[in-house]
């Protein structure tokens, strides 16, 4: 089977850093159009370089040269499923029940009572670049709304004496509030078990997954995005090991967005109560808005598939941008 490959360059505009190990406002992806039997299909490659991927450039350069790494192969599978939709002139979210979302939190109490009135009830908090803002930061979320439900991600720059701090800084009331700590700090640290044991917190393995699910530490979810991660194998780990999982985006371009929620509907049904039922696939709101996060709609804890397409969807837009053949 012959395929032939193009790319598209995107630069997507957010409002502040978007994690901790970074405040670069400008983030560099690239769309793929797969070619094959006649029919084109699209995926997203979004390198999350601080966070330890390989440059857009690389990750091309290996698609190029037909050298697959996992970023680039998850990027090949959605491209073939949505072809696959789009050859046969069917939507992928056709019959199918997206879970809701957390909202994901960039910013003070001003972006989490934005959220609130868009009617979420969880939300996803950025923390980790400086300790005692973050704090009184959660502890004035709580006093404003005490009934929402919380989840922090580290991103693993705290050492185990910095989260047991910020533990202990929000108090029994704040910390029954929360859902996990995601990332706390990096797998190596000693203080996993302690943070459930001995204060009730539960934690949550985003980066290194892989290796957390090969080994014997103590966690409670596995955060899979179906932009890097195997999510099938993931899935079969974490259901032996008695674990929640929560599907999210890689904070990419809408195209990749639908296919972690395309995803998470498709594993919720496989994987019958392992799939938690907020997860993390609403960040279009995180960038400034453009005509593919227009058809998304504006946002909320409920999935809104883009109207009207095949596959993914877009077909329209996706047909208008500028493609060059690899």
């Amino acid at each position: 089977m012959i395929k032939k490959i193009y790319t598209h360059r995107y630069l997507l505009h957010s409002r502040q850093g978007l994690n901790s190990r970074s405040h670069t406002t400008q983030h560099e992806g690239a769309l793929i159009r797969v070619e094959s039997d006649g029919t084109s299909g699209y995926g997203c490659i979004h390198p999350w370089v601080e966070l330890g991927d390989l440059s857009l450039d690389e990750l091309l350069l290996e698609l190029k040269e037909g050298r697959v790494s996992r970023q680039v192969r998850c990027a090949l599978h959605c491209a073939e499923i949505d072809r696959i939709a789009r050859f046969k002139g069917v939507s992928l979210f056709d019959g199918l029940q997206v879970p809701d979302s957390h909202a994901t939190i960039v910013g003070g109490l001003d972006r989490v009572a934005i959220s609130v009135e868009e009617g979420f009830d969880t939300v996803k908090m950025k923390m980790g670049r400086d300790l005692q803002a973050d704090i009184k930061l959660v502890i004035e979320v709580h006093e404003a709304f005490p009934e929402l439900k919380l989840r922090f991600d580290f991103n693993g720059v705290l050492g185990a004496g910095q989260i047991l701090q910020f533990v202990e800084g929000l108090g029994a009331a704040i910390r029954e509030q929360i859902d996990f700590l995601e990332d706390p700090t990096s797998l190596e640290e000693p203080v996993w078990e302690e943070l459930r044991d001995n204060y009730g917190v539960k934690t949550a393995v985003d980066r290194g997954i892989d290796k957390a699910s090969a080994s014997e530490l103590e966690f409670d979810y596995a955060i899979l995005k179906p932009a890097v991660n195997q999510v099938e194998k993931l899935c079969d780990s974490s259901l032996l090991s008695g674990r929640n999982v929560v599907i999210t985006s890689y904070m990419d371009h809408p195209v990749g967005q639908c296919y972690a929620a395309y995803t998470a509907g498709l594993l919720d049904e496989k994987y019958l109560g392992l799939v938690n039922k907020r997860c993390g696939l609403m960040t279009h709101g995180l960038y400034e808005p453009d005509a593919f996060t227009e058809q998304l709609g504006k946002k909320s804890s409920k999935w809104k598939s883009p109207h009207g397409g095949t596959g993914l969807g877009f077909d329209d837009l996706l047909e208008d941008l500028a493609w060059k053949k690899l």
